[in-house]
């Protein structure tokens, strides 16, 4: 059940709240300790004027509150959210007064994800309840996915929160690990709590209605993570090729991949991995592709039988996407850049028979990826001889805007920056002006992503349509 929070506070809050609820929601929790009134006629009023079920919520119960929740239960919500660390003579006289109510038992750690996760639910199991809700809070994204492959062991009974916002992406993933309620908010401004999204992006980004146990979940890790709009485009596509799976970001740094991919590679199916992951996954792998493994960079993960496998499909993507320009074939290919995503355009670049030059702000690196794959590496201030030399095809692959002085942009050449948002970076506005035919990072983005559905569902998947829903997507979110 999607469950939407209502926080008010006032009165005629509560009511605007619960009615844009009513489109996209199952049930709704009134967070009575948030209302400006929580008198008992207010609540009353408010029950009698919605059919929808309701959960009554007052957390930080006390002897005083626990006498207000036995007043409110007499207006017969559907549920009542009582906290574990109330005397059990409590929860049986609720229950002895109001046995049609259905209580949820619920456990809170603001904190921290404890260790002993099996052992709380255990003893929470000790009391008669519908449901028993647990919530902790991840400091971290092994918190996150430590806890959702806990989850995925639980009863069908105990819901499952990770909060703050490294637990946002349990959110999404909850109904996979059998949690029976995902609370939501009904916008970003109205959260009752770390890390919640809104009713409305779980139905329509990541179809909440028709996730189950068996989607499979994918996702994209790197620190940021916020500039992806993969979220958007790999969703819609799942749903349109009519693949039962769900993508969501995941913001991990270097420090905590091991133990991240030990958790994750019992959970989920496969990875994006971005900045500045794509080098530091490679140790981590148990089988690595052919090409990554010379590329030395992985973009792609699949994780089957508790096994890693890494590839990497940016090269492959961005060759693909320039092709429909230009071969480089016998052509001259400037690189900006010798990070995980220039290596693997430098390979592919090479195997396809272009004539490569790196050009790096740390000229020892571009040597270095220069002699890996035996092409030329200068600094960036060998971009003017590049430019009196001439050359056909000029890639930016650096996270700058504008990593040369504009005046080194031939007005012949195809001229394509990978990066995916904003579409119309500095780099290719400016090539445009220059009469340059340009390539962007969104459609690099989109013939990469191909290979990674091929990868992670074995071939078996509509890649035209696929292909056509990223182009469709992609335009659409960054204003093609």
């Amino acid at each position: 059940m999607l469950c939407t929070s209502i926080k008010g506070p006032s009165f005629e809050d509560i009511c605007m709240q619960i009615t844009k609820a009513l489109k996209v929601c199952d049930i709704i929790e009134l967070r009575l300790d948030c209302f400006a009134n929580c008198d008992l006629e207010s609540i009353r009023k408010i029950k009698s004027s919605f059919t929808i079920p309701m959960i009554f919520t007052l957390p930080k119960q006390t002897k005083d509150t626990r006498a207000k929740i036995l007043e409110l239960c007499s207006v017969r919500p559907e549920y009542l959210d009582i906290e574990d660390q109330v005397p059990e003579s409590f929860l049986e006289e609720v229950s002895k007064l109001y046995p049609e109510i259905k209580i949820i038992l619920s456990h809170h750690d603001f904190e921290k994800t404890p260790d002993n996760i099996d052992e709380i639910v255990a003893n929470m199991k000790r009391f008669r309840a519908t449901f028993y809700k647990i919530a902790f809070y991840a400091n971290n994204s092994i918190d996150m996915v430590r806890f959702l492959l806990h989850a995925k062991n639980f009863p069908n009974d105990v819901i499952s929160i990770s909060m703050g916002p490294f637990g946002a992406p349990s959110r999404i993933m909850a109904p996979c690990v059998k949690s029976p309620i995902t609370y939501s908010c009904i916008d970003e401004t109205l959260q009752t709590a770390p890390g919640q999204l809104t009713s409305s992006e779980l139905i329509h980004t990541y179809h909440h209605r028709i996730l189950n146990k068996k989607t499979q979940l994918f996702g994209l890790i790197g620190d940021p993570v916020t500039s992806s709009i993969s979220h958007i485009t790999h969703n819609h596509v799942f749903q349109s090729v009519h693949k039962d799976a769900v993508y969501t970001k995941i913001r991990v740094n270097a420090n905590e991949l091991f133990d991240f991919l030990q958790y994750a590679k019992h959970l989920i199916r496969g990875l994006s991995v971005t900045m500045p992951l794509k080098e530091a996954v490679v140790p981590y792998i148990d089988y690595i592709d052919s090409s990554a493994k010379k590329i030395g960079a992985v973009n792609t993960l699949l994780f089957d039988s508790g096994k890693i496998f890494g590839f990497n499909t940016d090269g492959i993507g961005a060759l693909n996407a320039l092709k429909k320009t230009t071969s480089v074939e016998g052509k001259k290919v400037v690189v900006l850049g010798a990070g995980g995503a220039a290596k693997a355009i430098i390979f592919e670049a090479c195997r396809r028979k272009g004539n490569v030059t790196i050009l790096n702000r740390d000229k020892t690196k571009a040597q270095e990826v220069a002699k890996a794959f035996d092409c030329q590496g200068f600094g960036l201030d060998h971009m003017p001889i590049c430019f009196d030399d001439g050359y056909d095809i000029l890639i930016n692959c650096t996270s700058i805007q504008m990593p040369i002085d504009p005046k080194f942009l031939l007005s012949h050449a195809v001229i394509m920056d990978i990066k995916t948002k904003p579409a119309q970076t500095e780099f290719l506005q400016i090539a445009r002006t220059k009469g340059c035919q340009i390539v962007y990072g969104y459609e690099m983005f989109i013939e990469q992503a191909l290979w990674q559905y091929a990868i992670w569902f074995n071939d078996d998947i509509d890649l035209k349509k696929a292909r056509e829903c990223l182009l469709y997507k992609c335009q659409k979110e960054l204003y093609i």
